[in-house]
């Protein structure tokens, strides 16, 4: 029986595509990313409770930067 590794690994990354996941990075730990995946995780009846409906979560996180 033959294997064959059709994977290679390229340790040299290009530019771009460092650049791309440092900015991944930062986005995923802004706070207000958190702040979505936390709205997210949560039922619909404990946003009630909190008087935001999951329409209105990404309204209700950039409130204080943009206009939506």
């Amino acid at each position: 029986m033959a294997l064959a590794n059709t994977h290679v690994a390229d340790e040299r990354r290009s530019l771009f595509t460092t650049m791309i996941d440092w900015l991944a990075r930062i986005m995923e730990n802004h706070p207000q990313t958190r702040q979505l995946e936390k709205l997210n995780r949560m039922s619909d009846e404990e946003l009630a409770a909190r008087g935001v409906t999951r329409h209105d979560v990404i309204r209700h996180i950039f409130r204080d930067r943009y206009y939506l």
